[in-house]
């Protein structure tokens, strides 16, 4: 459960900060929104893995 919590919150700030990097920098902030959406996605493997091995 850590590691998919913490790739959730790396993942949720990486995409906020590309949210206000866009405003200043559209293509990194856009690039660093997408990779933290990413890592968002991702996290719910983890979560789902785990919640299946408790099961």
């Amino acid at each position: 459960m850590k590691k998919g919590f913490t790739v959730f919150f790396i993942g949720l700030i990486m995409y906020m900060a590309g949210i206000y990097l866009s405003t200043i920098w559209t293509a990194p902030g856009a690039a660093l929104g997408v990779l933290g959406g990413i890592l968002m996605g991702a996290s719910t493997y983890f979560y789902v893995m785990n919640r299946k091995r408790q099961s």
